[in-house]
């Protein structure tokens, strides 16, 4: 524009709308309000894009033919932290290089760690008429449950129990549940699949199959001396033998129904040990109080303790002296000395578990499952992984996991390997030490 005074200089705005959702104008005044304006609409776009949960992404999942994921992380991030099965990947960078290659027909999903790069790859994509379905962060879909394909997970150096960057392999994920492991004979690990009612056998070459069915929604596995299969069943509640007759051997404590029987322990001398942490009871009768039971070779139920707020894991020291009790809303792991007859004394805080926090369900430290190996250590299954302690309590180290994990045992020819299961996955570690040679778990 050229008026009565002299030439203006005429400037003209580029506005680059980048990933960061940033516009930058090259020349004051209007040009920058408006540069301003349009960043503020390429935010609002980034806004806009929904971050997917659990639930959305697996729904999507189901459906590969009609949906493609495209990761835009780079590939050591993806090699690092894993993704989900089937994506491709474009980088961030170049999303607008290789547009042309992205299929119109499909709903688009794009991820990144934490959905934020993702919401903006997911903007702009919008922005050039693809149909964006939303955005998902791996790292929060794996907090929640979700499974990461491709995600090489390795152990720490714990002295005598792992050497360092020991693989923990992926035996198999997907099962409807996986819970309570005992180890057969042959090195064999059998688990619940409790939402299915259904008892898998993981054989040493890692393969799988179903043991068997129509379980009593049984939770927990233990073996007695004399090989019989025990468990804790849920429908109804009670400790039952499954194998090799089924029959029931405790139902109800004081003419009252067990809750909902979560974890047990089986000694040589013939007492069962199981917790029974809540949950609906049979319909009709009231639930007896939350609490650590013994039943004793007679078939009479004892109460140990009624007063640990949420009891689980449950596991006998290898001489069966000690009890080891996880108590998932405590601090600590406890522990009882087992006298000669077969009852329980001297409870004690035995160690500290890593992880405990406030939740929007209470105080928590996952602790879960609970193992021991030959030399008297203590394995429990946590919310932030597998916490080992020595016999003495002193914590000796953690494996972490993709997922949280449930519950544990030593299993394998050797029983050298440390099979642990949880949230629908099925892990194995190579172990420095070995599992305890005796029936049980």
């Amino acid at each position: 524009m050229i008026d009565g005074i002299g030439r203006r200089r005429i400037y003209s705005v580029r506005i680059a709308l980048s990933l960061t959702a940033t516009a930058f104008a090259l020349a004051p005044g209007g040009e920058i309000a408006l540069a301003q304006t349009v960043a503020q609409q390429a935010t609002d776009v980034v806004k806009s894009v929904t971050v997917l949960d659990r639930a959305q992404v697996d729904a999507l999942l189901a459906q590969p033919d009609k949906v493609l994921f495209i990761d835009v992380r780079r590939a050591d991030e993806i090699s690092a932290i894993g993704s989900l099965p089937v994506f491709l990947n474009i980088q961030a960078s170049e999303l607008d290089r290789f547009r042309s290659a992205i299929p119109r027909d499909r709903q688009i999903v794009t991820i990144s760690n934490h959905a934020g790069r993702a919401k903006r790859a997911a903007a702009l994509l919008a922005q050039s008429g693809f149909q964006v379905a939303g955005a998902v962060g791996v790292q929060d879909y794996a907090t929640q449950g979700g499974f990461l394909y491709g995600q090489k997970i390795v152990t720490p150096a714990i002295a005598g129990v792992v050497a360092a960057d020991t693989r923990v392999e992926v035996i198999r994920e997907g099962f409807e549940g996986t819970e309570g492991p005992v180890v057969l004979k042959d090195g064999s690990i059998l688990f619940t699949e409790n939402r299915a009612d259904r008892i898998v056998r993981i054989a040493p070459d890692g393969s799988a199959s179903t043991y068997l069915e129509k379980t009593g929604s049984a939770n927990a596995l233990a073996l007695n001396a004399a090989g019989d299969l025990l468990a804790v069943q849920t429908a109804p509640s009670g400790v039952a033998v499954l194998q090799p007759k089924s029959r029931v051997l405790a139902s109800s404590y004081a003419g009252k129904p067990f809750n909902r029987p979560n974890d047990l322990a089986a000694a040589r001398s013939g007492n069962i040990y199981f917790t029974d942490p809540g949950g609906p009871a049979q319909a009709g009768s009231p639930p007896a109080k939350t609490a650590v039971y013994r039943l004793d070779p007679r078939g009479r139920v004892t109460p140990i303790a009624d007063d640990v707020r949420r009891p689980n894991g449950i596991a006998l020291s290898p001489d069966e002296k000690a009890l080891y009790l996880a108590n998932t809303a405590g601090e600590y792991l406890i522990a009882f000395t087992v006298r000669p007859d077969g009852s329980v004394a001297d409870r004690r805080d035995f160690a500290k578990l890593a992880g405990f926090k406030a939740t929007p369900n209470g105080p928590s430290s996952g602790a879960d499952g609970i193992t021991v190996d030959a030399e008297g250590r203590v394995y429990v299954a946590t919310s932030v992984g597998v916490q080992i302690f020595a016999p003495d309590g002193k914590a000796l180290g953690t494996i972490a996991l993709a997922k949280a994990p449930q519950n544990l045992a030593f299993g394998g020819a050797e029983r050298s390997h440390l099979y642990v299961v949880g949230r629908g996955s099925v892990y194995r570690i190579a172990t420095l030490t070995r599992g305890v040679d005796r029936p049980g778990k």
